[in-house]
């Protein structure tokens, strides 16, 4: 999130990005900013928060061009140990979350007819991922609301694509694993590396941008020739 937000304001956006409890990580996003950033609290996973959210920006600036949905939680738990309310958190953070804020969002766009759309998946939805199930259920069907939303609402010159990221040096992932276990995650990428959230942030800025205005419904795997197709 942090490095999207600083791509798109290096890039001459308006960046009005959301944040659920930790204020001095936000404020120091935006204090990192090369251009106009602003955070909001605000919790995407709340249909309410959500349309208060949306409201606001658009009474604040009267449009908005780009959304990304970046929102995310990444438990690790075998399924028989998932319970109803973790598995409940995971597609709501994962999933509707997306749901809520392209719902909240589209109207705007539709009358403007113009509008870009981008969802933050994961390789996890492409292929599955162990003690992850949930997660990858999530991304998954994050993946094919994508595609579902990309044909419905590019007649009004809406575009909706997608970034696969693969595993990225984040505290998220890497929080997870050991020294050992993030070896062997480089020696299986061809690569041999970790990705940075600055290339999924490169990603993302080019399907937000006007270089990739004949893409619809689009998925980029930045995942270092981890998965291919």
């Amino acid at each position: 999130g942090r490095a999207v937000t600083l791509a798109l304001a290096e890039a001459g956006c308006r960046v009005v990005f959301c944040f659920r409890q930790d204020q001095a990580a936000a404020q120091a996003v935006c204090a990192a900013a090369s251009g106009e950033v602003s955070a909001r609290q605000a919790d995407v996973a709340d249909r309410r928060a959500v349309d208060e959210l949306v409201a606001a920006v658009l009474a604040d600036y009267g449009r908005i061009d780009i959304l990304v949905n970046n929102a995310g939680i990444f438990p690790r738990t075998p399924v028989v140990g998932i319970g109803d309310e973790e598995w409940e958190a995971v597609l709501r953070t994962n999933l509707t979350a997306a749901f809520y804020t392209c719902r909240a969002v589209l109207p705007a766009m539709i009358a403007a007819q113009s509008g870009v759309i981008v969802n933050v998946a994961s390789i996890a939805g492409q292929r599955g991922s162990a003690y992850h199930a949930h997660y990858a259920a999530a991304k998954g069907g994050l993946l094919a609301f994508t595609r579902s939303l990309a044909r419905e609402v590019i007649e009004h010159n809406v575009r909706v694509n997608a970034v696969a990221p693969g595993r990225i040096a984040t505290e998220l992932l890497t929080g997870q694993a050991d020294e050992q276990e993030r070896a062997r995650w480089q020696a299986d990428t061809p690569i041999r590396r970790l990705g940075t959230p600055e290339e999924v942030a490169d990603s993302v800025l080019f399907l937000a941008s006007a270089a990739s205005s004949y893409l619809v419904g689009e998925t980029l795997s930045v995942n270092g020739g981890l998965l291919m197709d």
